[in-house]
C-alpha cells in the first residue's frame, strides 16, 4: 500500500482524495476497503468520488472489496444499492452476476436499472445457472423485472429461451415486457421468431410494441423482412411505427439479407 494511502483517502482536498481512490484499485487490506466504503456512503463526498470509490472496491486485486459491494447491494439505503450495482460492473464474474440478478427484483426502479446496465456489460461470464435464474425472472410478477430479464436473454443470446420470449411478446399483459421480448427475439434470430414478430408488428395494440417488433424484423435480415416491413408501412396507422419501418427498411437495403 502506498505511503499514507489511508490518510490521503480521508483528505479534505478533493484532488488528493481522488488520486488516492485511483491508487486504491491496486491496494489490498480491510482498512482500505472500509475507507473506500466510507467514502462511497458519505453524504459529504460528491457523487463522482462516491462512484469512483465503488468502482475502486470492485477493482481491488483481492475479493475483499467486491465482497463489501455485495453487502452494500442489500443496504437499506437505495442510494448505496445504486452505487454498489454501478461499481459491480467492474468485477464481472458469476458471483457478481448472481448478486446483480437479485437486484433486478429491488423495489426501487433506479437500482434495477443500474443492475441491468451492469449485467449487460458482463454477459460473457453468464453461466447455466445465470440462464436458469434469468428464465425464472421472465415469470416475475413485476413487469419492470420481466423486461430486463427479456433484454438479457437477447443480449446473452440464450437461444433456449426463445419460446418463452415469444409467449411474452404475444401474451404479456404489460406493454414494456412485450417491447423487450420483441427486441430480444430480433437479437436471437430464426425463422420461427420472424413469424412471431410479424404477428406482433401487425396486431399489437400498443404502438411502441409494434415499433419494437418492426426494428427486430429489420435486425433479423431474413428473406421476408422486406416484405413485412413494406406491409407495415402501407397498413399501420401510427406515424411513429411507419417511420420506424421505413428506417428499418433503409438499413436492410444498405446491409443486405442474411445469406447474401
Amino acid at each position: 500500500m502506498g505511503d499514507g494511502l489511508l490518510e490521503r483517502l480521508a483528505s479534505g482536498d478533493a484532488d488528493v482524495r481522488n488520486d488516492a481512490i485511483a491508487e486504491a484499485t491496486e491496494a489490498q487490506g480491510q482498512d482500505v476497503v472500509e475507507a473506500l466504503a466510507g467514502l462511497m456512503t458519505s453524504p459529504d463526498v460528491g457523487t463522482p468520488a462516491r462512484t469512483a470509490s465503488a468502482q475502486a472496491l470492485a477493482r481491488m486485486p483481492d475479493e475483499a472489496g467486491v465482497a463489501r459491494l455485495r453487502v452494500l447491494l442489500a443496504h437499506e439505503d437505495s442510494e448505496f444499492r445504486v452505487l454498489a450495482a454501478s461499481g459491480l460492473e467492474f468485477h464481472p464474474d458469476p458471483a457478481t452476476v448472481d448478486a446483480l440478478l437479485d437486484a433486478l427484483i429491488d423495489p426501487v426502479n433506479k437500482v434495477r436499472n443500474v443492475a441491468e446496465r451492469s449485467l449487460l456489460a458482463m454477459t460473457g461470464v453468464f453461466t447455466e445457472e445465470s440462464h436458469r435464474r434469468i428464465a425464472e425472472l421472465l415469470d416475475h410478477p413485476v413487469p419492470l423485472t420481466r423486461s430486463p430479464a427479456a433484454r438479457l436473454v437477447g443480449a446473452a443470446e440464450i437461444g433456449g429461451l426463445s419460446g418463452r420470449l415469444a409467449r411474452m411478446a404475444l401474451e404479456d399483459d404489460e406493454w414494456l415486457p412485450r417491447v423487450w421480448s420483441s427486441r430480444a427475439l430480433g437479437e436471437l434470430g430464426g425463422s420461427d421468431n420472424l413469424e412471431v414478430l410479424e404477428q406482433v408488428a401487425t396486431s399489437d395494440e400498443k404502438n411502441r410494441v409494434r415499433a419494437a417488433a418492426v426494428e427486430a424484423i429489420g435486425e433479423l435480415r431474413a428473406a421476408r423482412s422486406e416484405e413485412i416491413l413494406r406491409a407495415v408501412i402501407e397498413s399501420d396507422q401510427d406515424e411513429g411505427v411507419k417511420r420506424t419501418a421505413e428506417e428499418a427498411l433503409e438499413d436492410l437495403q444498405r446491409g443486405g439479407f442474411d445469406g447474401e
